[in-house]
């Protein structure tokens, strides 16, 4: 008998719903006219059917990540050896090696997870995103090296700040277990062909999982590079990927009024028209917190140029910000609702938070207090998010709402599928390449002249040309 995301009934159930009402007129003054939506409906069909060509070429290889059956069964092997030999799994990596897998780590396993005791075989999982030397000094100590696995992801391997990381590590481990034992202790996620990981993969002999050939970084969450330390933690990442292919299919519809990324695209960027470019996700769930900086990377790296596809400046790109409800409602919303009005906020609603924690009843000779006993925290926090979306109409600032049923793996992958698939849309309405980061490009280059990499002579120099050129008197 079918059960969970096997069964269509559960599968409807589980859906996110996108509610774009307090974006249009209708509700938000300066808002979206429907007349607008549909003058745009031409572009949304125009970008849809792209979005069709590119994958049958083979040119949206993300896309095709739900469906990866060959890669998941390697990722899952992997991960079923290395649980029970390890208690603990760092990740080093940095950008999309690192966000996607605090993510899903965040969301889906308890706050405390990464410092508690192992249960069931669940590996404690650790991201070292930062060369900062205090913070990476400061994890090593915590961790019985015996007992710990690395999972070093670099697509090409030409990553300074995880090679360094990988570097130290490995120190250690020589050091401590040997020169045969050590190997055991490192997975490697990078490039299935070439690159300098890949040739210390093959010289070493270490374990490995392929970094999808064409897939960007910030793309690469719903494949192995974020999945194998999802499936270490214990989360049910077959049922993620099933949640990701469900948003596919609805997004393979043409009709925007059907199609959940078409339509909320489209509302996006005729706010962004509006002179509204920066886009705030607001989750109202502390599980989803780690989602908003994985969005600012995505959506900022694809969107975020003035640069059209040919090479002309044709606007200011779209600019990301991570928000959490329970705290920023109190922290930026006054700036949202009397700054500048440049900002269209996209609401993330959990309907069910899980187990609820009931407010006890006390001091109910005040009034100001003895209103919430008995009411929920979950209850409230979804109360907050509706009044603040009120708020925000009343002061003319739209907004939209993805509404998640629950946080459970089938919903995160639709999630994260459903943001993937709007940039790269957005891409489309705003002509820009959404899979090239030029600007992250030049300063990569420049850092490897600087330290000192073999062919950066000539960058070299012109940092320091650039560093001779400040002058002390600026200095206070």
């Amino acid at each position: 008998m079918a059960v969970g995301y096997r069964q269509k009934r559960w599968r409807e159930a589980e859906r996110l719903r996108v509610d774009v009402n307090a974006t249009m007129a209708h509700m938000v003054a300066g808002g979206v006219e429907e007349a607008e939506l549909t003058a745009l409906a031409p572009r949304l069909a125009d970008a849809h059917a792209a979005l069709v060509r590119q994958r049958r070429a083979g040119l949206s290889p993300f896309a095709e990540l739900p469906y990866a059956r060959a890669e998941l069964k390697r990722t899952l092997e992997l991960a079923g050896e290395v649980r029970g030999e390890f208690d603990d799994l760092v990740v080093l990596g940095i950008g999309g090696s690192a966000l996607g897998t605090r993510a899903l780590y965040h969301a889906l396993r308890p706050v405390d997870h990464a410092w508690h005791r192992p249960i069931d075989g669940e590996m404690r999982v650790h991201v070292a995103d930062t060369v900062d030397p205090a913070a990476f000094a400061a994890l090593l100590p915590r961790l019985d090296l015996r007992r710990t696995l690395f999972n070093v992801i670099s697509k090409s391997g030409d990553t300074p700040e995880t090679m360094s990381q990988f570097l130290v590590v490995r120190e250690a481990l020589l050091r401590d277990l040997g020169a045969v034992a050590y190997a055991r202790h490192i997975v490697v996620t990078t490039d299935a062909a070439r690159g300098t990981l890949r040739q210390i993969v093959n010289d070493e002999g270490f374990r490995a999982l392929a970094f999808p050939a064409d897939v960007v970084g910030r793309f690469s969450v719903l494949s192995a590079v974020s999945l194998f330390p999802a499936a270490c933690a214990g989360i049910d990442v077959t049922e993620m990927l099933a949640g990701a292919a469900d948003m596919d299919e609805r997004c393979r519809d043409a009709d925007p009024w059907h199609n959940p990324a078409l339509l909320h695209a489209g509302v996006l960027y005729l706010s962004v028209q509006k002179g509204r470019g920066v886009v705030v996700l607001m989750p109202y769930s502390e599980a989803l917190r780690a989602v908003g900086p994985w969005f600012c990377q995505l959506w900022a790296e694809t969107l975020g140029k003035a640069r059209d596809l040919a090479n002309t400046v044709v606007h200011r790109g779209v600019t990301p910000i991570a928000a959490i409800g329970p705290s920023d409602q109190h922290a930026q919303l006054q700036l949202w609702v009397e700054g500048p009005d440049d900002k269209t906020i996209i609401f993330v609603r959990v309907e069910d938070h899980g187990a609820e924690v009931t407010v006890p009843k006390g001091y109910e000779d005040l009034e100001s207090v003895a209103y919430l006993g008995g009411g929920g925290l979950g209850a409230l926090v979804n109360m907050e998010q509706q009044a603040t979306e009120l708020a925000l109409a009343k002061a003319r600032r739209p907004s939209a709402t993805i509404v998640c049923p629950r946080v459970r793996p089938f919903t995160i992958g639709q999630l994260l599928y459903l943001l993937e698939t709007e940039a790269v849309i957005m891409a489309d309405l705003l002509a820009v390449d959404p899979f090239t980061q030029p600007g992250l490009d030049e300063g990569k280059q420049l850092a490897y002249g600087l330290a000192g990499r073999a062919g950066g002579e000539g960058r070299r120099a012109e940092v320091q040309r650039w560093v001779v050129r400040k002058e002390p008197r600026y200095v206070v």
